[in-house]
């Protein structure tokens, strides 16, 4: 995840890609001008990736999708909000099994499941759900399912083993050198068993 409130998000989205990451979510809580965002959307997609904006529909339109937290959707018409981004990605984010049943597959593409652990980069995830949480919200859909919320280096790989399909980081990123820490990250994914 990009979030331009902690980092500069272009030089930020570029050390990502070049570590090997090709789905970028950017989580602007402060906001986002139009103009870095078409160009962190221009290089991820030059990468071959996708670049998803957080919680912002009408930024969605500038990017490959949107995510949305259970709040921002229940205030959302999610079929009227699926037509105007036709087949652009939509993801939400579930905390429970009966969050992630109720998840729509015509209206969503993924769900995101956590805070799998205690994060300091969203002071209102709620308690952890744990790995088993993960695993209990990813086996309730046919959905694919990301897993948020404190993952790092030394957790990805069993964040892995709880079957989501990804994981979404920033605490572990936001470094010295992001290049080498995405570069760690995507191995570590890649050698775990699903």
């Amino acid at each position: 995840m990009v979030d331009p409130d902690r980092v500069e998000p272009i030089a930020f989205t570029e050390a990502l890609l070049r570590g090997g990451i090709r789905l970028i979510q950017v989580r602007a809580k402060s906001g986002i001008d139009g103009a870095t965002l078409i160009a962190i959307v221009g290089r991820v997609r030059a990468a071959s990736g996708l670049a998803l904006v957080n919680d912002d529909v009408r930024l969605a339109r500038l990017a490959d999708g949107v995510h949305l937290g259970q709040e921002d959707a229940a205030l959302l018409d999610l079929p009227a909000l699926r037509r105007a981004l036709g087949t652009a990605v939509i993801g939400l984010s579930c905390g429970t099994p009966q969050e992630a049943r109720a998840a729509d597959p015509a209206l969503v593409d993924y769900v995101a499941a956590g805070p799998a652990f205690a994060t300091p980069s969203k002071q209102d995830a709620g308690l952890p759900i744990g790995l088993s949480g993960v695993r209990a919200v990813a086996s309730a859909t046919s959905l694919p399912c990301a897993a948020i919320g404190g993952i790092g280096a030394a957790t990805i790989g069993r964040v892995r083993e709880t079957g989501a399909q990804m994981a979404a980081v920033i605490s572990a990123l936001v470094c010295d050198d992001v290049e080498v820490a995405a570069r760690e990250l995507v191995a570590r994914w890649e050698h775990a068993s699903p």
